[in-house]
């Protein structure tokens, strides 16, 4: 299947462009299915069903949501955004708390189950030719900018204050 973008007037504007497009992509292809086939949430739908509330909460995250609070004035309003992500409109904050609230220990694994899933489907590491080659990770654990010329970049030590290991 190809993905064909056009540009065609709407009556709503929405301010996650690029994050409309992935949601488009991701819901047409049935990218997360892995992650909610297995998933039972003990609740009642009335107007959003379980799988929308969680893929409510995975857009939120994805938009810079800091907190749950923060979706009624951000997400919920943008209805252009919903659309792409193929929903009518998003959940009420109270309700994606609720949604959250009713994860047991079951569920969690069953959640994780299906993140797995999703993995070994997409993983290339899975995939690797060990006999070829060695598989090359590139990990930076500093805060540092990537680039010697990115803006506010300092070459040196981490600045900042250490703090115990109790704290964290």
């Amino acid at each position: 299947m190809t993905t064909n973008i056009r540009l065609i007037p709407m009556p709503e504007e929405t301010g996650f462009v690029p994050l409309g497009v992935l949601g488009y992509c991701l819901t047409r292809t049935n990218f997360l299915a892995p992650v909610f086939t297995e998933l039972t949430l003990p609740i009642k739908k009335v107007d959003h069903a379980a799988n929308d509330k969680l893929l409510d909460v995975l857009v939120s995250i994805l938009a810079g949501c800091r907190a749950i609070s923060q979706v009624n004035t951000r997400l919920r309003p943008d209805l252009a955004l919903a659309q792409a992500w193929g929903r009518g409109q998003f959940a009420s904050q109270s309700n994606l708390a609720r949604t959250l609230d009713a994860f047991s220990e079951d569920t969690v694994g069953q959640l994780r189950q299906g993140s797995e899933a999703l993995f070994r489907r997409e993983s290339r590491t899975l995939r690797h030719d060990f006999a070829q080659d060695w598989l090359w990770l590139d990990i930076d654990l500093t805060p540092l900018p990537a680039s010697k010329n990115a803006q506010g970049s300092t070459k040196g030590k981490i600045s900042g204050k250490k703090t115990a290991m109790v704290a964290n």
